[in-house]
């Protein structure tokens, strides 16, 4: 089996002994939001219908290759992505070169007449390698602006301006922050050792943050720092970095194994699976290390995988106390511990959503491993994966899809999913791609 589960993986352990952006208010002043009927806000199964023309920035070719289409490609990808709206197809735009104000009856019926309810213009300006870019959303029926945002910075960076104007647009829209400028920390064997990268949310951007040139895995990350185990001293260490791979230091336990790292939400302790006289126990040290060590479990029971409540109250792990691997709950001083998962043979790599109503994790019933969501009050789960052998779940900063590893035809890649099982898409290729951390 493909996947070195936290919990496997303690129990082998133990028998073997950018140069930023800046946005300004717009000269137009938008109309206000109570008279606009389209607003979507507080969500809904129903897609927004928008239209997205081409960024408007007149210039030569190598001009348009550069800015205009990445810039256009990518705010388009993203809204299709975020699930809340359908961009209607460009081919049924009215052609026209300068800003497409729906001002006029007839103007905005030809924009309706696309299928959209929304318009999203944009006009974009380089000077030298600088680029600005002003986006206009009109709603159609009232005819009105009910959005308007500059945005400017490096001429490379066009793309991250498209993200950043999509973000605008999912709080806007639905009142949910989006995730278009969020990464993903994973483990990669592309260069023949495992060692910890990063990616955009979308798989691209993709960097490595680490170098050991020895087995670095199991990434987590809080308060602007990224947690790991590395075996570059041959036996397990937790190491930590910045989010740009920089800063990196041994953190001393005190304790072996020193598996599976998760940062507290204040980044200011770690919680792992630590060994003492051959025992695998969930334990928490400060962030700096050194000192403040304290042991959270203490039965005969094997346990891994711990994952902080995104309030730092709590603690998910997993234990094998009743027999197979299950996932536990307790408080972060280590008290109140109860079982949370009742049903399969094997649960592992417990994950709080962000708003800490859902947990996802990975689930075995009989034959391979999948992804499984349950609602943490009810307890009602659903599985969201069917194909291949999946693993170490992580949810997206807005809490509507997942991250995840899957082993199929002989490799493991990254691969999303929407949190109701729909909208799976791959993210690696290549080489072996596991471990997957969302980051904010």
């Amino acid at each position: 089996m493909f996947r070195r589960l936290a919990f496997t993986a303690a129990a082998l352990w133990i028998l073997a002994s950018a140069r930023p952006l800046t946005a300004q208010a717009p000269a137009p002043t938008p109309a206000p939001a109570d008279d606009i009927q389209v607003v979507i806000k507080g969500g809904g199964e129903r897609r927004l219908a928008v239209a997205v023309p081409p960024l408007y920035a007149p210039g030569t070719a190598a001009l348009q290759a550069k800015v205009v289409e990445p810039f256009t490609a990518t705010l388009r990808s993203d809204l299709e992505y975020a699930g809340a709206f359908a961009v209607t197809d460009p081919a049924h735009y009215p052609s026209a070169t300068e800003f497409r104000d729906p001002t006029t009856p007839e103007s905005a019926d030809r924009w309706l007449g696309t299928g959209a309810e929304v318009l999203v213009d944009t006009r974009g300006e380089v000077a030298g390698d600088r680029v600005s870019v002003e986006a206009r959303v009109w709603d159609l029926k009232s005819r009105k602006l009910i959005l308007g945002r500059k945005y400017s910075g490096g001429a490379s960076y066009v793309e991250r301006i498209a993200h950043t104007l999509a973000n605008d647009l999912v709080k806007y829209f639905t009142g949910k922050s989006g995730v278009f400028l969020s990464s993903i920390l994973f483990v990669s064997d592309q260069g023949g050792v495992k060692e910890i990268g990063a990616m955009d949310f979308d798989g691209r951007g993709v960097r490595q943050l680490t170098s050991h040139k020895s087995i670095s895995i199991s990434p987590s990350a809080a308060g602007g720092r990224i947690a790991y185990t590395s075996y570059v001293r041959l036996f397990p260490q937790i190491w930590t970095m910045g989010l740009d791979g920089g800063d990196k230091r041994e953190i001393s336990t005190g304790v072996e194994l020193n598996a599976s790292p998760s940062i507290s939400p204040d980044g200011s302790q770690i919680a792992f699976a630590g060994s003492a006289k051959g025992n695998s126990d969930i334990y928490t040290i400060g962030v700096g290390g050194g000192s403040g060590l304290h042991r959270l479990t203490t039965s005969r029971a094997l346990e891994a995988s711990p994952a902080w409540s995104p309030t730092g109250r709590q603690i998910l792990y997993t234990s094998d106390l009743a027999g197979t691997p299950q996932i536990y709950v307790m408080d972060a001083e280590g008290t109140g511990s109860r079982r949370v998962t009742l049903a399969g043979n094997w649960n592992d790599e417990g994950a709080w959503s962000p708003d800490g109503s859902k947990i996802a994790f990975a689930c075995r019933n009989e034959g391979d491993f999948n992804i499984c969501v349950m609602d943490f009050a009810s307890g009602q789960t659903v599985q969201v994966t069917s194909e291949g052998s999946n693993g170490h779940p992580s949810w997206s900063p807005d809490g509507q899809k997942i991250a995840y590893s899957s082993r199929r035809n002989g490799a493991t890649q990254i691969y999303t999913v929407d949190a109701n099982g729909q909208n799976k898409r791959q993210l690696t290729q290549g080489a072996n791609h596991l471990q997957p951390f969302w980051v904010p």
